[in-house]
């Protein structure tokens, strides 16, 4: 069994790194966790009304609600491939919660797009996949 960490965040490229694992792995012996991870709470967003805390898990809610339904188009072509898989929406530092949950659940592959939804598209390698690239022992899978 080839356990496998797919971080999706919506763009094309990992929608194409989806692909990419359908259309070359033994979709038989895999099992994919469905990453999306949620930027933190910011101070400034919060609108301190009567409790600041309903304010932040308000928030926090809405953003991993939002990060459950991006999944949808990841989830549906895993489904038609036949794949097992687990989602996950967590919140964080990116790079750090793929390296966080692919130790956790003992992956042994990460797929991931070379660039995602960030604000600079021009680069080449994006910031998320270049810090993972540096923080995991993992053999790690860019899709661009």
């Amino acid at each position: 069994m080839t356990i496998t960490l797919i971080a999706f965040d919506g763009s094309e490229n990992a929608m194409r790194a989806i692909d990419e694992i359908v259309d070359t792995l033994d979709t038989s012996k895999l099992h994919v966790h469905l990453l999306n991870v949620c930027e933190p709470v910011q101070m400034n967003e919060v609108v301190f009304n009567e409790d600041p805390l309903l304010d932040i898990l308000s928030i926090k809610k809405a953003r991993e609600e939002a990060g459950m339904a991006l999944l949808t188009p990841a989830k549906a072509r895993l489904e038609s491939a036949g794949i097992p898989f687990d989602v996950h929406v967590r919140t964080g530092n990116p790079a750090e919660v793929i390296i966080d949950l692919s130790r956790e659940y003992h992956c042994d592959l990460i797929v991931m797009g070379t660039r995602g939804m960030g604000t600079i598209k021009n680069l080449l390698l994006g910031s998320v996949a270049s810090k993972v690239i540096h923080l995991t022992e993992k053999p790690l899978l860019l899709v661009k």
